[in-house]
């Protein structure tokens, strides 16, 4: 299984909770996640887009954010090997710009870009910046859609004059086009956003349990099977692991009875606003309540929380090494994106105890 790093491109990176490191992202910080990166096994890195937080009065949680595609045009000399994932928003960059973006990272890095294309979902975000059309909640996948058709066109051409509701080009040129090819990421896992990565990804975002994660991938295989493309998944998952189970749990644990509550409420609200695609369904009720950790023959337990952004992964290196083995085998998933309670020292653990107990040990 390749791994990839979620970036710490925001303060206080994927955990809402005091128990867990506070700190602002730097470049710095995140050179220094790529060099231990590329000495222990991980093969991309992934920095996201925001451009706000949830704290109520702008000093929240996420309010402090790296622009993601200035943050990979600094980390490309700074790196050999590794893919480097970025993103882009929609409703914040011209498709035209973006492609000529990808086109010259291309060229910097050898072939090493992926360009992550982000509909959106937040208005909060997008709304300070006067860049929320109107119904965009209702017309994003379309808009998400004709983006990306255009990115592709003007990949493969140097030019396009598509118009539409959304864009309108003359003419529009994109010259040189990328010598090496840029792959296309497109995340989301309701059936709209499965229908445009079976389209036009390379890559597909998928997250949850094993269930979860086997449902979204044999739906991307059946979508991808009526446009004769063939689409990788790739997983999110946060990692609280430790030498012993018992460590593990009591760091989990540790995280639940600290939650920020505040910032918590504030993502909940925003994710509730989305009543049309799948944002809103991911986030848990804020709750005191601390999730049983009960393990499944030798897997690390998926777990949810309000103080974890997105699904994370509970137990010893060899349940979470475990869990990827059979996560690849089950479901064809090759790849993974994780984040850590602290990028300082977790990164470089979960390197040198897991990685190699994944790809390198049996099942």
């Amino acid at each position: 299984m390749d791994f990839g790093i979620f970036l710490p491109t925001t303060n206080n990176g994927y955990i809402l909770s005091k128990a867990t490191p506070s700190f602002l992202p730097s470049v710095d910080m995140n050179r220094d996640v790529a060099a231990v990166a590329e000495q222990t096994g991980y093969r991309f890195l992934l920095a996201m887009s925001k451009f706000r937080g949830y704290g109520a009065d702008g000093t929240g949680f996420w309010d402090y954010s790296l622009d993601p595609m200035g943050l990979i045009g600094a980390l490309i000399g700074d790196t050999e090997t590794l893919e480097l994932w970025g993103s882009v928003a929609g409703p914040t960059l011209h498709p035209a710009m973006a492609a000529r973006l990808a086109a010259t990272y291309d060229d910097a890095s050898g072939g090493r870009f992926v360009l992550n294309v982000v509909a959106g979902w937040n208005e909060a975000e997008y709304a300070q910046m006067g860049l929320w059309p109107e119904n965009y909640l209702q017309t994003r996948y379309a808009s998400n859609r004709e983006y990306i058709a255009i990115i592709r066109e003007l990949w493969a051409t140097g030019r396009s004059s598509r118009v539409s509701d959304f864009y309108s080009l003359a003419d529009c040129l994109v010259q040189p086009t990328p010598r090496n090819g840029v792959r296309i990421v497109v995340p989301g896992q309701s059936a709209k956003s499965l229908a445009i990565a079976a389209d036009y990804a390379d890559f597909n975002f998928v997250q949850g349990d094993l269930a979860t994660v086997t449902k979204a991938r044999n739906e991307l295989v059946e979508a991808c099977a009526l446009t004769g493309r063939t689409v990788d998944s790739a997983s999110l998952y946060g990692v609280i692991t430790a030498e012993t189970d018992d460590e593990a749990i009591a760091q989990f644990t540790e995280i639940c009875r600290n939650v920020d509550f505040d910032n918590a409420e504030g993502l909940v609200k925003a994710g509730l606003t989305d009543n049309v695609g799948s944002a809103g369904k991911r986030f848990v009720g804020l709750t005191e309540d601390i999730p049983r950790v009960e393990f499944d023959d030798d897997l690390a337990q998926v777990v949810y929380h309000p103080s974890l952004f997105h699904p994370h992964l509970v137990g010893s290196y060899e349940r979470v090494a475990a869990f990827f083995r059979t996560l690849e085998a089950d479901t064809g998933v090759a790849r993974a994106v994780v984040s850590f309670p602290d990028f300082t020292t977790d990164v470089e653990t979960f390197g040198r105890r897991v990685i190699p107990l994944v790809n390198g040990g049996s099942r």
